[in-house]
């Protein structure tokens, strides 16, 4: 039993110790950190074929992109990026040709989906690449961040 309180002790004393000398040094181990999902998103680090929201945007706004949801043509007929080409992820193969026929290959091409995990728009990119498109990048879980920032829809009517 008393060896017990000893250990006890002992790592009590170490964790106090290190925990005090990391808060009193100026450079210090982050014990936690706050990473807001957009910045979980923009990472690059992650994939380098990845695009942050604002370029995303800034080339939307210049018309300097042509997006393209990856998403099944379900979820895009619920509504879309205003002006976004659909070539589902799962159809890509099929379709990419007559989706993508008068589209040259130094566009820039701001890829899609929805969703914290949704990797359609990194495989759909990546495919594109394989394809020959120079300027091609990916939004992650773009759909919902478009919306969330109030940038261009459109929605089916009715």
């Amino acid at each position: 039993m008393k060896i017990t309180y000893q250990i006890i002790a002992i790592i009590s004393f170490a964790l106090i110790a290190g925990f005090g000398f990391n808060a009193v040094r100026s450079d210090g181990i982050l014990l936690y950190c706050q990473w807001c999902i957009e910045s979980q998103a923009d990472a690059a680090t992650s994939n380098p074929l990845r695009i942050s929201l604002k370029n995303a945007a800034d080339l939307y706004i210049k018309d300097k992109a042509i997006f393209i949801d990856a998403r099944p043509v379900s979820a895009y007929t619920s509504g879309h990026i205003k002006g976004a080409l659909n070539l589902p992820w799962a159809e890509a193969e099929e379709m990419c040709f007559k989706i993508l026929q008068d589209v040259p290959m130094d566009k820039h091409i701001v890829t899609y989906c929805d969703g914290e995990s949704c990797e359609l728009c990194d495989f759909l990119a990546s495919f594109l690449k394989d394809l020959g498109y120079i300027n091609v990048k990916s939004l992650h879980n773009g759909w919902s961040r478009w919306k969330e920032n109030g940038l261009p829809q459109a929605y089916p009517r009715g």
